[in-house]
């Protein structure tokens, strides 16, 4: 705390001969503190003789009229605090401008002063040779800038210290909280000090003394038990409240409605404005637009603006922040924000809710417990599923901690594994918020394996079904777990409480590659989508591969990557013939399931192997009729081909999630399990042993058979609507569902056409899907 020690020792500069004079100044001052006078009050310092010398009126002054950074529990008696003019703001500037100028020049006094504990002496030759103070670094000066900003007025602050107030000031992160309380007390009149409250401090018997504040910051690793701790005493008198939460939450947010709530103001072109004015030579005429357009919705971190601000001038420091953006725009392994992807799909949909109610939280107005807090996403390999996890990390603002039990197992044996496992855990807790993130979920198995593992994996699925339910009753920690086969988990893991969400991640569609190609490339909006057309039917990861072989192609031919490259790429593999054929089976999937009535199409894509049509199941009564209706969906694109060019290909076969595969499952169930097959009332099990009977594989291939010439007796009066509308796919390369009703509309009315123009292409949902659905290709 600055005493008029303090300031005697300030007119070292000029007048070192005056020491007598000196600690006879310091000496009254003693005296003044001896009759109950605080030594920093201008009643101590107008006891004080001050040496005569140029710098006397300004120690005068500086005595009376500044305070340094003061978190003292003892208020000196004052006359009482009367609410200060409110200064207008000059033209062009913002109207915070003038507290910002009185509270960075209260800062910067306090700065300018002598530390009287301090190592160095006042006699320092490095001192003496430049009596110019030092600046203000620009984190602070940044902090204080913001802080004005978030108050508005001088009038706002004294509504803040007003007896019963409480103020909110959310917003606030890790890496701006010790800027700030060190600020704070900069913000408050000369006579006001801070009292702050800690977890671990004593609870208080007395109220605090008048024109003293009582500030709680709320941090992310304080424990509910000891927030509500904290509020109590802060609720318990009548002192002004400030409630800062630096990263927390409150643990009832229905207090916020009692409160004013302020927000913690960004760094925006105005505040960088406000900060360059101090800290560089002026602007030259087009800098300030410059600066504008380069943080125009930007938000970089403060360690990427501080080091943007080294430059040397206004054009410089724009031109950084400029350079920083498009790197960041265009960085392969930075993940998007939420709203930087297209499309509306389940998948996508539920990820920014669940985002847009950790804000909430964040901010105060919900409860954590009130939040959808873990979510699985399942696909295939290389369809962007990690991807959409680091995402929803970055927009809600949280911490992304990876992790998989791959990592983990290689840590070593079963005690090793379960280290790490509590180890990742662990981290996310200390990082909170954060957002913990499992790749590779499939590989916990299940306790129902009865290989000779068994007794390791009973162990593995046991102590991360503990950490999962330990880690749900703490605040702070959002699991994102990612797998290919959900099938292989155990059915623990993945009930709600555990696991809230699962939702299908499939190949990602033109929006989402767009969105991309975007991040990627600098190239007009028709070529990115163009080229996204072009892509659909890639992986995100195929996408990346031939990104990076593309970029280093070109880079060592000595040209840049255009899109004719991107073009040759995603369209080498090409055969317009098989193209053509894919399409009619794909919209014969989607035709048929139009007609029945039992589904509604989400979305119909071509990809580098084949196709995929996604359909919304409808719920059905289970008769033999609703499983015949199935049958006939399934096996509709093999009649689709079959009634455009008399022959059929292996493409509703091969792996065990082809048509013909789910078809024989289908069928086998009906016979063996569903008790509606010619062995009546029975329940043989779920084994496919019962295919190597002869009698029963006859009988399934009658059902498929007969399900083939259903689809084959729907789509025949349809046939040129079939034609038409592959012809549309197999040029577009994806349909959306909205997109797609347009054609199937027409089955549902019997209407038939000859000829038919391509719907306009439009945006599409990003490929994900949710249950109950299926795909079929």
């Amino acid at each position: 705390m600055w005493c008029a020690r303090s300031i005697a020792r300030a007119c070292f500069r000029c007048s070192r001969p005056n020491s007598t004079a000196l600690r006879q100044s310091w000496t009254q001052s003693q005296a003044a503190c001896s009759h109950g006078l605080h030594r920093n009050s201008p009643q101590a310092v107008d006891r004080v003789k001050f040496p005569a010398c140029d710098c006397a009126p300004t120690i005068l002054r500086t005595a009376r009229l500044r305070r340094g950074p003061s978190f003292h529990a003892e208020a000196p008696p004052m006359t009482q605090h009367q609410p200060a003019p409110k200064k207008p703001a000059k033209s062009g500037q913002p109207g915070w401008s003038y507290l910002a100028h009185k509270l960075l020049q209260r800062l910067q006094d306090h700065e300018d002063l002598p530390d009287p504990d301090a190592g160095a002496t006042d006699d320092d030759p490095a001192r003496m040779s430049d009596p110019r103070p030092p600046a203000l670094t620009s984190h602070t000066l940044l902090t204080g800038l913001r802080l004005a900003a978030s108050f508005g007025s001088q009038a706002a602050v004294n509504a803040a210290i007003t007896p019963n107030a409480i103020t909110l000031l959310r917003g606030v992160t890790a890496e701006d909280w010790p800027a700030l309380h060190y600020i704070l007390p900069c913000l408050l009149p000369a006579i006001w000090q801070i009292r702050e409250q800690k977890p671990l401090d004593s609870f208080p018997i007395r109220r605090l003394p008048p024109r003293c504040l009582r500030l709680i910051p709320i941090g992310s690793g304080d424990r509910p038990t000891d927030l509500a701790r904290l509020l109590m005493v802060g609720f318990d008198s009548a002192a002004p409240l400030l409630i800062v939460l630096a990263g927390g939450a409150l643990p009832e947010p229905r207090l916020q409605d009692r409160m004013q709530v302020i927000d913690f103001a960004p760094v925006d072109a105005q505040i960088l404005q406000a900060l360059l004015a101090r800290t560089h030579p002026p602007a030259r005429p087009g800098d300030s637009a410059a600066l504008q357009m380069a943080m125009n919705g930007f938000h970089p971190g403060m360690a990427d603006l501080l080091i943007a601000l080294r430059g040397a001038t206004v054009a410089e420091v724009a031109h950084n922040l400029a350079a920083l953006r498009a790197t960041r725009e265009r960085a392969p392994d930075d993940p998007p924000h939420l709203d930087d992807i297209g499309g509306d799909s389940p998948a996508l949909s539920a990820a920014r809710a669940m985002v847009a109610d950790l804000q909430l939280w964040r901010a105060g107005t919900l409860g954590w417990h009130d939040l959808t807090r873990t979510v699985l996403f399942h696909g295939p390999p290389g369809t962007g599923k990690s991807w959409l996890a680091q995402a929803m990390a970055r927009s809600a603002g949280f911490a992304a901690i990876p992790a998989s039990f791959g990592e983990w197992q290689a840590a070593g044996h079963l005690g090793d594994m379960l280290k790490a496992m509590r180890a990742s855990f662990a981290e996310a807790r200390r990082r909170a918020p954060a957002m913990l993130i499992l790749d590779e979920l499939d590989a916990v198995g299940t306790r129902a394996d009865r290989g000779p593992h068994q007794n390791y994996r009973v162990m593995v699925v046991n102590a991360f079904l503990a950490l999962m339910d330990d880690i749900a009753r703490d605040e702070g920690v959002v699991v994102v777990a990612t797998c290919n086969h959900p099938d292989l988990i155990d059915p623990a893991v993945l009930r709600p409480g555990r696991f809230d969400l699962r939702l299908t991640v499939p190949l990602p569609d033109a929006a989402t590659l767009a969105g991309v190609l975007r991040r990627h490339l600098n190239l007009p909006e028709p070529e990115i989508r163009d080229l996204a057309q072009r892509a659909v039917g890639h992986s995100m990861a195929d996408l990346d591969a031939a990104l990076r072989g593309l970029r280093g192609e070109a880079r060592r031919a000595g040209r840049p990557l255009t899109s004719d490259d991107l073009r040759a790429a995603f369209g080498a593999d090409d055969d317009p013939a098989m193209t053509r054929r894919i399409a009619i089976h794909e919209c014969g999937h989607a035709l048929v399931t139009a007609a029945l009535g039992h589904g509604q199409i989400q979305h119909i894509a071509l990809k580098r192997t084949g196709g995929q049509t996604r359909i919304r199941r409808a719920p059905r009564a289970g008769l033999i009729a609703d499983h015949s209706d199935l049958l006939a969906e399934l096996m509709a694109g093999r009649a689709a081909e079959r009634l455009v060019y008399g022959t059929v290909t292996s493409g509703a076969g091969g792996p065990d999630d082809s048509d013909l595969a789910l078809a024989t499952r289908v069928a086998l169930a009906i016979e063996t399990r569903f008790g509606l097959g010619a062995e009546g009332p029975l329940w043989l099990g779920e084994t496919t042993d019962w295919l190597h009977d002869k009698a029963i594989r006859h009988r399934l291939r009658a059902r498929i058979e007969a399900a083939e010439a259903q689809a084959l007796a729907i789509l025949t009066p349809h046939r040129t609507l079939l034609e038409d509308m592959a012809q549309t796919l197999a040029t577009r390369r994806e349909l959306s569902g909205q997109e797609a009703e347009e054609w199937l509309e027409k089955v549902r009315t019997g209407e038939e056409v000859v000829a038919t123009h391509a719907p306009e292409s439009g945006p599409s949902p990003v490929a994900a899907s949710q249950p109950p659905a299926c795909q079929t290709g």
